[in-house]
């Protein structure tokens, strides 16, 4: 297993990671990206050959992580080059999205960890009949993009914050 493979590995399992025993758990693995996560989340790929876009999603839950990981390899100094190419467009494209559906968005700044290294990030608050947000993160890891999200109503993301913490 490579390095990228073993951070991304911590990033989810750091994300998902709720009392859970070896029997509970599922492994995500492919192209380099492996993680395990508990068996009662579902995972859905959506990966195509410029990124790997990887879902989940608990039954009967509106919260959803989504794990985007961009398959070219770039330097820190481009980072910010990324940020304007795909980042930024992605968080326009969720206020958008909250917009669309009637919210009106409030952005802020936000950071937290991903598998040991610093993300920056924004938090898009909006409500949809109640209050809920969008957290999306970004960091370099492995000389690979990597841009982490979570999604959902305010209760739920607070029910899964000890997991998305950890």
């Amino acid at each position: 297993m490579n390095l990228r493979s073993v951070s991304l590995s911590l990033l989810l399992l750091s994300v998902l990671s709720v009392a859970q025993t070896a029997s509970n758990v599922k492994t995500f693995n492919a192209n380099g990206v492996s993680f395990d996560y508990p068996d009662s989340w579902t995972v859905y790929d959506d990966s195509n050959p410029d990124a790997q876009q990887v879902t989940l999603a608990r039954p009967k839950n509106d919260v959803q992580i989504r794990v985007f990981v961009h398959k070219g390899h770039i330097t820190p100094e481009k980072l910010p080059d990324a940020k304007k190419a795909f980042i930024d467009p992605y968080i326009a494209s969720v206020g958008k999205q909250f917009e669309s559906m009637g919210a009106k968005p409030q952005q802020s700044p936000d950071t937290t960890d991903i598998a040991g290294a610093k993300a920056e990030g924004v938090k898009l608050a909006a409500n949809l009949g109640e209050p809920g947000a969008a957290k999306i993160y970004w960091a370099l890891l492995g000389q690979r993009v990597v841009i982490l999200t979570i999604f959902g109503p305010d209760r739920e993301i607070k029910e899964f914050t000890p997991a998305w913490d950890t």
